[in-house]
C-alpha cells in the first residue's frame, strides 16, 4: 500500500496534488467542527501540511499552514467562549505548530533530494567506471596477426579524413602492413621529421578489442633515433561502428597514462575529431607539419 501511495505522488500533478490535500484538509475540518468540543482534531490538520511540504511550493506549503491555522482556531473559538487574547494566542500557537511541521518536512524533502542526487550520481560515475574498466581490459599490444585489422581502420581513418587519401591506394595499403609489420616484430620504424628527411624510431602498436574483433589501434613513435624522452601519439583510429563509446578518451587516456614520465605530443589533423578530443584532454598547440597540427600535453 505504501509503495502504491509513493508511485501516486510521483506520477500525479502539482494542481491535482493540491487539489487532494485541500479536499483532505476539509474533510478533517468538517469533522472536526461535527464533533464540537469532545474530540480535536487538530493534530490531523498536520498531515495536509506535511504532504504539502512534501511536493509543493513554499506560497502553496504557506496556503496550508494558514487554513490549518484558521480551521483549528474556528473550531477552538466555537468550543470556549475565551476573550481576545486568548484567541490570539491560541492563532499564533496554532500557526507555529503547523510552520514547524511545514519546515521539518520541507528540510527532510530537501536532505531526501540531495541524497537522491547524490546517489544517481554515484550510481551514473560507478557505470562509468565499470564501462571504462571493460573497455581497458580491451587494450593490449598489437601482434602481427593484427596487421590486416590496423590497416583496415588506416582505411577507415583516410575516409573520414584522419589520415592521408593515399591511404585508399592498395600499393599504399601494401607497403603500411609492411611497415606496420615491422613496427609490431621489430619496435622499431621509421618515420618522417618534421624538419625534413626521416629517421628510424622506437614505434609501440596498441589495439583494442571487442568480442574478438579489433575495432581500434593506436601508434606511438619516439621522435629520434636517439630513444629520446619524448613519445608520439602518431595515428588512432576506430571502427565507426564503435565511435561514441569512449574508446578514443579511453586509448588516449591510456597513452597519456603508460608514458606519463615523458614529453608526450600528438599529430593530427585540425579540428578532425583527434584534434578535439586531445584538446579536451588539455593537449596544447606546439608546431605545424606540411598536413597536421602537433600538438603537446601541458
Amino acid at each position: 500500500m505504501f509503495a502504491h501511495f509513493s508511485r501516486w505522488l510521483r506520477r500525479v500533478s502539482p494542481r491535482r496534488y493540491a487539489y487532494s490535500l485541500a479536499l483532505a484538509q476539509a474533510v478533517i475540518f468538517l469533522l472536526d467542527t461535527s464533533t464540537g468540543a469532545a474530540i480535536s482534531y487538530a493534530p490531523f490538520y498536520s498531515l495536509p501540511v506535511a504532504l504539502a511540504a512534501w511536493r509543493l511550493t513554499p506560497a502553496a506549503v504557506a496556503g496550508f499552514v494558514l487554513s490549518a491555522t484558521l480551521a483549528r482556531v474556528y473550531d477552538y473559538s466555537n468550543a470556549h467562549a475565551d476573550g481576545g487574547l486568548l484567541l490570539a494566542y491560541d492563532l499564533l500557537q496554532s500557526a507555529a505548530f503547523y510552520a514547524l511541521v511545514a519546515l521539518l518536512v520541507w528540510q527532510m524533502r530537501h536532505a531526501f533530494e540531495r541524497v537522491a542526487r547524490r546517489a544517481h550520481s554515484l550510481r551514473r560515475k560507478a557505470r562509468a567506471e565499470r564501462h571504462r574498466r571493460v573497455l581497458d581490459s580491451t587494450i593490449r599490444r598489437a601482434v602481427p596477426d593484427d596487421v590486416a585489422a590496423i590497416v583496415r581502420l588506416s582505411v577507415l581513418g583516410g575516409e573520414d579524413g584522419a589520415f592521408d587519401q593515399n591511404v585508399n591506394q592498395q600499393a599504399r595499403q601494401a607497403g603500411l602492413a609492411s611497415a606496420f609489420r615491422r613496427g609490431i616484430v621489430t619496435g622499431r620504424t621509421m618515420r618522417d621529421l618534421w624538419s625534413g628527411g626521416q629517421t628510424e624510431v622506437v614505434s609501440e602498436f596498441w589495439v583494442s578489442e571487442l568480442d574478438g574483433q579489433v575495432v581500434a589501434f593506436m601508434m606511438v613513435l619516439g621522435m629520434d633515433g636517439n630513444q629520446g624522452p619524448e613519445r608520439e601519439l602518431h595515428a588512432l583510429a576506430i571502427d565507426p561502428a564503435f565511435r561514441g563509446h569512449g574508446l578514443g578518451t579511453l586509448l588516449v587516456n591510456f597513452f597519456c597514462a603508460r608514458y606519463q614520465h615523458r614529453r608526450l605530443l600528438a599529430a593530427c589533423k585540425y579540428n578532425s575529431r583527434m584534434f578535439q578530443m586531445l584538446q579536451r584532454r588539455h593537449f596544447k598547440f606546439h608546431a605545424s607539419s606540411d598536413q597536421y597540427e602537433i600538438l603537446v600535453l601541458g
